[in-house]
């Protein structure tokens, strides 16, 4: 019990929102209105359990919704009528998105119902824009071509809307939406095109590389913009993480040893590091061998090509790859290959290992 206290305590002083603080009367909902602020209301007239419900999801929403620029309250009809909104009957059953003085769109309770879902719909409903949703292929290679050469795509799957990727992924194109185009799917023949059977996949996240990226338009097909799996479970923090990676230079060149080489610095600290050996006789193949391999590790982990011509290489010879691990940053593991996918295979072992533990984690209630 102690602990429950503290933990609403905690709460309360981080400026939790309680249904007496998000409650309006009309002069202040018309002020509000007024003032051209987005705000997402729900005009309370008979509460019902399925209501009361609604309402203290809606009182969780206004915090979050609060750091986009969103008021979230309700206006109690039992107090004082607006007349717009307090007779009619449907209305028990509808929340309204205001923006710029004026109604601008409304939601069934039935796509609103937790946190999740009123914070990706009402995001979703201001990023028309910046969010475009498609079901065909057909559609999404229109897209593609509009944006080549111009910029680079976030596409992301999700099964239904209203969950917590969707509220992610909402979430990530608020703060990135000016800098990529950001495409929904939630199934169709679309998926067909991306190697995904829509059984498999509760939600996914692809980068499609159509920017002109130095070194990238050799890999272009006329068609389509190469993409790039993301392999972690989307969330807000981990859809940050993904897209610094697909800003990271696709093949970096050092003249030191891979132990001499720091670790990556912010935002990549988090990142592996492999290094492959080039010798001067075979620059420009060694080079095409770790753009391919780099393609394949996009996301991963960054690739460095150490020239063995400089003085400050002292790796023996014998050795033709190496890595590091972010959790030993001070540690490099030399390796001899016969083969790139060994190397490759490592990295997606590791990465699937990473994915199977994320998926483990159970949230458990301490209160109970």
């Amino acid at each position: 019990m102690w602990a429950c206290l503290g933990v609403f305590l905690l709460w309360m002083n981080s400026g939790g929102y309680t249904l007496d603080q998000i409650e309006y009367t009309p002069a202040e909902f018309y002020k509000t209105l007024h003032l051209g602020k987005m705000m997402f209301v729900y005009f309370e007239q008979n509460v019902s359990p399925t209501i009361s419900l609604f309402l203290v999801e809606l009182e969780k929403s206004a915090e979050a919704l609060r750091d986009y620029g969103f008021l979230v309250g309700k206006v109690s009809c039992e107090k004082e009528l607006v007349q717009e909104y307090c007779t009619e009957e449907r209305y028990q059953h509808t929340a309204f998105l205001f923006r710029g003085g004026k109604e601008f769109l409304s939601f069934d309770l039935d796509t609103v119902f937790d946190v999740n879902s009123i914070v990706s719909e009402v995001l979703f409903a201001i990023l028309r824009e910046e969010v475009k949703y498609v079901h065909t292929d057909a559609d999404l290679l229109s897209m593609e071509r509009a944006a080549r050469g111009k910029r680079d795509i976030v596409l992301g799957y999700v099964r239904s809307l209203g969950t917590r990727e969707h509220r992610s992924l909402m979430e990530t194109a608020y703060v990135y939406g000016s800098k990529y185009q950001f495409i929904l799917i939630t199934g169709g023949p679309v998926l067909k095109q991306l190697g995904v059977k829509e059984s498999s996949l509760l939600s996914g996240v692809w980068f499609l590389h159509c920017r002109v990226h130095c070194g990238l338009m050799t890999s272009m097909t006329p068609e389509r913009c190469p993409s790039t799996l993301m392999r972690k479970v989307p969330s807000t923090l981990n859809l940050y993480s993904f897209l610094q990676l697909m800003e990271a230079p696709l093949v970096s060149e050092v003249y030191v040893d891979p132990s001499s080489v720091p670790p990556p610095q912010f935002p990549y600290q988090l990142t592996p590091q492999v290094f492959l050996f080039s010798r001067p006789a075979t620059q420009h193949l060694d080079m095409d061998v770790a753009t391919a391999l780099a393609w394949k590790l996009r996301g991963l982990a960054l690739l460095l090509l150490v020239h063995r011509q400089s003085p400050g290489v002292k790796t023996p010879e014998e050795y033709n790859a190496a890595y590091r691990l972010p959790e030993k940053s001070s540690e490099v593991t030399y390796l001899t290959l016969h083969s790139l996918s060994d190397l490759l295979e490592l990295f997606i072992t590791q990465e699937k290992e990473v994915e199977e533990e994320e998926d483990e984690v159970v949230v458990v209630d301490s209160c109970v």
